[in-house]
């Protein structure tokens, strides 16, 4: 940096005459024509207020002068941003001559040039090699320049090709000095039209002997033992190592040549020629682009540390070796050199068609603007071409921001050779991809992070601080790059940038505020580019709201005869007209100017709208931001149709639809107002405008309209964009998605019910503040503002279920078409049992069964079984399924059965061949066998028939029990190995019993699930694992198939943590009497979350992306041992002793110990209910998940048929539920900041317990104030009487129109909402107590196992819909005083009314009450007078429940009178 000063001084006195500055003589023009631009734009918008105001009648009328109004405004908005660039547009020039006469070339400051590449197919190594060979043949002193070439995709091709350019410099640089070329880049050279001397022909074949060289190591993908000429080169290459991957990998630095040693073959030094691929690691944000060009800057500080950096893309080769001398022209002036950040050179494009089709120059963006931009504080920084002091990166002109250590200052002067042992030390360091951890890299120095447009973003910022820039354009173009030739990489290109402005635009930074309070004016011109997106409103709404009106004979514009009329007019000449000279006089043709306007609106039907889109899918975290390259690579057939000036539209893409919408509609438009003009029919003088506008777009769809019908090219318009135009499209056919037609009606109730809600609360409020004089009506008040506010806290949580309800539909069959069978994904299947007893072994074959039996190739599933319970009997019953499976398998394949549980599917009426009874027989004689050994207690040894499974049984010793064994690992089937009958491979089926210890915490299901997941990546490590209750047998064989329908789609998969099926239950008697099928729960709710990020983990029947468990979609948390990575290959058998003894050892109980396992990898730890925290950790993390609810149910699981087991099951749910709830992760805190709306639907369910709250109030407060004559609720005559009537059938009626919507009965949903208050009486009191007892250490948590074993009594009554109170349970008690309570709450209520004492008005609502739960108590009441099975209620419980109620009464009275 000291060397910059000095070199500054000494040319003070010449400064003037290095570079002129000429205002242009347009600028009054613009300055008077946007003043009465400006009028004509308030007349208009007040004539759409107006319209809008008063004579806007309907609703039709509303839409269309709303729309008009919006559209007008942002184009308003827009055009006065543009005004910035046309107040004081000027024009430079330099003269680099004069530098020669100030001083001397020895004293120029030092230049490090940065070159950036990510991807050697997409952006050719042979490419950066001309690049870099460009910028080393300056015209500027060579030992002065550095050229640090950045490899962010890691590629041992790019580091070849250019150790191949630096041995090439040594004849290239002397060939352009002598010979004074101007194209230095030697592949534009030798193209050109040169006169070739014999010195010349001699380079070119070296030049083409080096470009084939790198062409056959990119084409093989290898470097070849025959191109590598030294050891040096060969150590290089080694550090590709197998675990080298282009996202995960150490830092490799370079160095190829070095100034101070190297030399050319004239003698002369040669510069710097350092690769740089910074260090990778999934754990760690790499920031794209700008990390990468902070890493070149910290490593060119160690090594060379030049005053000025030259930034450039891969593409964007020198044109002219005077460049840096131009740029010196500014960067010596001292009446600029102070605050002088970057001299801008303009992108300009080799390659560009007569007429620019796709407006590729940019010539707005890249020579127009920034000509207005030099006037004010300078050109916006485009990302290439762009010459910084280095001084600039380091806090404000007046304020340094010092570094974090003192070598990456800019005025650190480097002593030592950039090869010594001690700078490539610290270059390493510096480029570690943990080094900017805590520093202020990306946010107060170097290239700022926050925007997928970095380039954008760090210019803001740096004039903002106070530093200015200039625009420096020669009349020879400094540098030449590619740009894209075909629409959709364009299109592309411009949706990234939409993101990356877009979240500029939306942060604290934004232009439009912090930009404008920090620039002024030069504010307004940032402000132009952020808000490039807006522009997609007015340009949809101009391409069909007229459109569709000329379609109905709607007159939307003013009459040819009305002065509104010369006003739109005028602003549309207006506007395209100012746009049109400024392109002629900056050197554009008309046909440029043409296809730029045209580009313009296309963009704005396609990048902006789905750039929009995008971002606002990855604000609610559905989806994640990702830097896509614009590939350089173009095939020759598409070269020539863009030569030819031939739109390319031959991928199907979805940007493409609204665009072909738009031609179409305009097309019918036109054509149906030619011919109302050709038939004399409707107002022409009222349609005018509107037919204009609809023909103008069409000479902009001429393109669209060409690759529709008239060519039969590659790059025409698909068919199926074509015929998909009219409605909504999906990018694959493999999945569909459907908001639900009641959304916006549950949007609009939910405002109006809030409203009504508030109102009751304040009500309330109102009540205990000023009309509650004594402790009893401040108790009641109190009460009901608890409850009342509880149950508005959990509607409001339910609402964010309503706000984005989907409906998906798959195409299993369409996946044929995508991929082949044999490349299908592996499949582990994972099935947990915990108890022999409580869940019989049959059950659980029966389960792995029919996942084994799936249309799936059966070489790619296996099959895990858990068993919890370490039961001999459980090994022995899959011993026998596994013999069984080689005779199933292919029977079911022969038959095409969809039911391939063979319990099932004997169970079911069928006309049986002799191939069916044979199997049946088979069947049943293998359940005879197991259901004998369950009953027996042992196995017997007639049923052992090999001494492996002797072996086996043999560790079951009289130390071996439930809570204290070592790990069992059994390999029943082994794909590779193992054959049915027919001779096809079997799935691998696998039986694990993990270590217990009576000293060591098990973790329940979730530690079984874990050892399962580690287990299985030793033996098998599929990526997708689907996880299963024992009982949960599958019901489809083509389940997995509509899984990889969403797993395989790319718009879902990047962020795909799992596909969640819904639990359906088989047994389920009419009208569901326990609610056991859990409608909300499993089917409503999940359609609702999938409008967000997707269905929370249900505990079964969900296929997971085995990635998803090791960290957030960008943070790769790596295992403890590579073997558990989810991306390591298996190359062993799975019975090889390695892969057993890794197998025992990571199912160890201390296993987990000190590791990650259970809080930020696999499922997680912390709650019994498991399955909940998972998927609520998961889409915390940033993973979204996906709904599948096909119309044959995927799976069939047993529910609990008696009403204790069912309350039981929900305590422990709700004990779980409250861990989460109270827990650092919290949905109500943690969730909401995470997630947004999707924390409030965990919300949702970690409050269920407080249901207990209202639930309880209201089934015994109004019932003991109506014994006593109180009334707490509103009179019949008063206005709150109907609001408690709405607020009750409000809500009541939205729950069954779901449940009804979507299928139900009206006796299922009566259960249901009868079961919810018996669970807030139960489960839910219940277990708020237990946590709370657990909590103080007065308890400890288990997990209850839910039986699946159901007697045949109590069978016959669940099917007749009789309640189950057999067991003298205290869960029953609550629930039978709130009976007892109600009934004679309403039994006096009824009597007073016959006796005509009381106010009736008055108790009204509370006889209405305790009527309805009364109804509601029906089961109970009969269960105490009208039954004598066994499944009466206890009398104990009812004596008791009766003493407790009368306690109660007496209590209350005592305290009324």
């Amino acid at each position: 940096m000291g060397g910059l000063r000095e070199f500054t001084t000494t040319t003070a006195a010449a400064v003037t005459t290095l570079n002129t500055v000429e205002p242009l003589r347009r600028t009054s023009l613009n300055r008077v024509f946007a003043a009465v631009y400006t009028g004509a734009i308030s007349i208009l918008l007040y004539h759409h207020a107006q319209t809008l105001l008063l004579h806007s009648k309907t609703l039709v009328s509303f839409t269309i002068s709303l729309s008009l109004l919006v559209a007008d405004t942002v184009l308003a908005f827009m055009w006065i941003t543009t005004q910035s660039f046309r107040m004081r547009p000027v024009h430079r020039r330099e003269y680099p001559e004069y530098l020669k006469k100030v001083t001397k070339r020895d004293e120029f400051p030092g230049l490090d040039v940065f070159i950036c590449t990510a991807d050697p197919y997409k952006e050719p190594p042979i490419g950066v090699v001309n690049t870099a060979l460009s910028v080393m043949a300056y015209d500027y002193p060579t030992e002065k320049v550095s050229v640090y070439v950045s490899d962010d995709g890691g590629s041992i091709l790019t580091l070849f090709a250019l150790m191949e350019a630096a041995k090439f410099a040594s004849h290239w640089l002397p060939f352009c000095r002598k010979n004074d070329i101007m194209e230095r880049n030697p592949d534009a050279y030798f193209k050109s039209n040169q006169s070739w001397s014999s010195e010349t022909e001699k380079i070119k074949m070296m030049y083409e002997s080096l470009k084939a060289r790198v062409g056959h190591v990119v084409e093989t993908g290898k470097v070849s033992d025959e191109y590598i000429t030294s050891d040096q080169e060969r150590e290089a290459f080694d550090k590709w190592m197998d675990r080298f991957t282009r996202k995960d990998h150490p830092t490799v630095i370079q160095v190829l040549l070095e100034s101070s040693i190297d030399k050319d073959i004239t003698g002369n030094y040669l510069p710097n020629l350092v690769y740089v691929s910074r260090e990778k690691s999934k754990n760690s944000h790499h920031y794209f682009k700008a990390g990468a060009l902070n890493a070149l800057l910290r490593v060119s500080a160690t090594m060379s540390n030049a005053p000025i950096v030259l930034t450039l893309d891969c593409d964007a080769y020198s044109n002219d070796p005077e460049t840096p001398l131009r740029a010196l022209c500014y960067i010596s002036d001292q009446n600029i050199r102070p605050n002088l950040a970057f001299v801008q050179f303009p992108q300009r494009f080799r390659g560009i068609n007569k007429n620019d089709i796709y407006a590729s120059e940019n010539k707005c963006l890249y020579e127009i603007n920034p000509l207005g931009h030099d006037g004010l504080r300078g050109p916006h920084y485009v990302g290439t071409g762009t010459f910084f002091c280095r001084r600039a990166f380091f806090g404000d002109p007046s304020t340094f921001i010092a570094p974090e250590i003192v070598e990456l200052s800019p005025n650190h002067a480097v002593d030592e050779p950039i090869k010594s042992q001690s700078i490539l030390s610290l270059a390493h360091r510096v480029a570690g991809c943990n080094y900017e951890n805590q520093t202020n890299w990306g946010s107060k120095i170097g290239f700022r992070y926050g925007s997928l447009s970095e380039d954008y973003f760090t210019g803001f910022r740096q004039h903002c601080e106070g530093w200015r820039s200039v625009f420096c354009h020669p009349e020879r173009p400094a540098f030449y790059g590619d740009a894209p030739n075909n629409l959709l990489d364009l299109l592309h290109q411009n949706k990234r940038w939409a993101i990356g402005l877009l979240q500029v635009t939306l942060s604290k930074h934004s232009p439009i505020i912090f930009g404008i309070r920090s620039m002024g004016l030069m504010g307004l011109t940032y402000s132009h580019s952020a808000f490039w997106t807006s522009f997609s409103i007015p340009i949809t709404v101009y391409a069909f709201l007229p459109q569709l009106a000329l379609l109905n004979g709607v007159t939307i514009f003013p009459k040819v005869s009305e002065p509104l009329f010369f006003l739109y007019c005028f602003l549309f000449l207006g506007a395209y007209g100012q746009d049109f000279l400024e392109f002629v006089l900056e050197g554009g043709t008309f046909g440029k100017w043409w296809n730029d306007q045209r580009i313009w609106m296309i963009k704005g039907l396609s990048s902006y709208i789905f750039g929009l889109t995008e971002y606002l899918l990855m604000s609610l975290g559905i989806s994640a931001f990702g830097f896509n390259v614009t590939s350089k690579v173009v095939g020759d057939e598409l070269s020539k149709r863009y030569d030819q000036e031939i739109f390319e539209f031959g991928a199907p893409s979805p940007m493409f639809v609204p665009i072909t919408m738009a031609a179409i509609l305009n097309f019918f438009s036109f054509s149906w107002g030619f011919l109302q003009i050709i038939h004399g029919i409707g107002d022409m003088q009222g349609l005018f405008l509107q037919m204009l506008l609809s023909g103008f777009v069409m000479v902009n769809c001429w393109p669209i309209y060409e690759a529709i019908v008239l060519r039969s090219d590659k790059g025409k318009l698909p068919a199926k964009v074509t015929s998909t135009t009219t409605s909504a499209i999906t990018v694959t056919t493999l999945n569909t998605v459907k908001p639900l037609r009641r959304t916006t009606l549950n949007r609009v109730f939910a405002a109006i019910y809030t409203c009504a809600i508030f109102t009751l609360l304040y009500h309330h409020a109102q009540t205990l503040i000023f009309q509650s004089k004594t402790l009893l009506s401040f108790s009641i008040s109190l009460s009901l503002v608890v409850a009342d506010t509880v149950l508005a806290f959990m509607w409001s949580t339910t609402q964010s279920f309503r706000m984005h309800p989907v409906h998906r539909r798959e195409y299993p069959e369409n996946l044929k078409k995508v991929t082949k069978r044999d490349e299908f994904p592996g499949l582990d299947v994972f099935i947990c049992t915990a108890d022999p007893i409580k869940e019989p072994p049959m059950g659980v074959v029966n389960t792995a069964l029919s996942v084994m039996a799936y249309d799936y190739p059966t070489e790619k599933i296996s099959v895990y079984v858990s068993d919890d319970g370490g039961s001999a009997f459980t090994l022995f019953a899959f011993m026998e399924a596994a013999k069984f499976a080689s005779h199933w398998l292919p029977f079911c394949r022969k038959k095409d059965l969809m039911e391939r549980n063979p319990d099932a599917y004997f169970a079911s009426n069928h006309s049986w061949d002799s191939e069916t009874e044979k199997i049946k027989t088979m069947y049943e004689s293998m359940k005879v066998r197991v259901e004998r050994v369950v009953e027996s207690g042992k196995v017997i040894d007639e049923y052992i028939t090999s001494d492996q499974e002797r072996e086996a049984f043999d560790k079951w010793t009289d130390r071996f029990i439930r809570q204290d064994h070592p790990t069992v690992i059994q390999v029943l089937l082994e794909s590779r190995k193992d054959k049915d009958i027919t001779g096809n491979y079997l799935p691998n089926l696998v039986y694990v019993s993990r270590e217990k210890s009576k000293t060591s915490h098990h973790y329940f299901k979730a530690g079984a699930l874990n050892v399962m997941l580690r287990v299985s990546a030793t033996m098998s490590n599929a990526p997708i694992v689907l996880t299963m209750d024992c009982d949960m047998y599958s019901n489809d064989p083509e389940t997995p198939l509509r899984a990889l329908c969403y797993v395989s789609d790319p718009n879902i998969g990047p962020n795909l943590a799992y596909v969640q099926f819904p639990q359906r239950f088989r047994g389920i008697n009419k009208n569901d009497i326990y609610a056991s099928e859990f409608k909300r729960l499993y089917e409503l709710n999940p359609i609702g979350l999938d409008g967000l990020r997707g269905p929370n983990y249900l505990g079964t029947g969900a296929f997971f992306r085995r990635r998803a468990f090791f960290g957030d979609p960008s943070t790769f948390i790596a295992p403890e041992i590579v073997e558990l990575s989810p991306d390591h290959a298996v190359e062993e058998t799975i019975k090889s002793p390695s892969i057993l003894s890794l197998a025992h050892r990571v199912a160890g109980c201390n296993y987990e110990n000190q590791t990650k396992w259970g809080y930020k990898i696999g499922f997680r730890y912390g709650s019994l209910v498991e399955d909940y925290y998972t998927g609520y950790k998961l889409h915390c993390e940033g993973w979204r998940s996906t709904f599948c609810h096909p119309e044959r149910p995927a799976f069939y699981g047993d529910a609990p048929t008696n009403l204790l087991d069912m309350l039981n099951q929900n305590k422990r749910w709700t004990i779980g539920l409250l861990e989460v709830t109270f827990s650092k992760y919290s949905p109500i805190t943690f969730g909401i900041r995470s997630m947004g709306l999707m924390g409030l639907c965990y919300s949702h369910f970690a409050f269920w317990p407080s249901y207990s709250i209202p639930i309880t109030v209201y089934a015994f407060l109004p019932q003991l104030a109506l014994l006593n004559g109180v009334t707490i609720f509103p009179k019949v005559s008063e206005p709150l009487f109907f609001l408690y009537t709405f607020l009750f059938l409000g809500a009541y009626g939205q729950e069954f129109l779901d449940f009804v919507l979507e299928g139900e009965t009206f006796g299922k949903w009566w259960n249901d909402q009868r079961i919810w208050m018996i669970k807030g009486l139960t489960s839910y009191l219940f277990g708020f107590t237990e946590y709370l007892l657990n909590s103080l250490g007065i308890s400890a948590l288990g997990f209850n196992v839910t039986s699946k074993v159901v007697d045949d009594e109590l069978s016959k009554r669940y099917d007749q819909e009789i309640f189950e109170f057999g067991a003298p349970s205290p869960m029953f008690v609550p629930i039978t005083m709130a009976a007892i309570l109600n009934f004679f709450s309403f039994s006096w209520g009824f009597l007073q009314i016959i006796r005509g004492i009381g106010d009736m008005q008055g108790l009204f609502l509370q006889m209405l009450l305790s009527g309805f739960v009364m109804v509601n108590c029906w089961p109970i009441y009969e269960a105490i007078v009208l039954r004598s099975d066994k499944g009466k209620l206890p009398a104990k419980v009812t004596v008791i429940a009766a003493f407790l109620a009368w306690a109660l009464y007496y209590t209350a009275t005592s305290l009324t009178f």
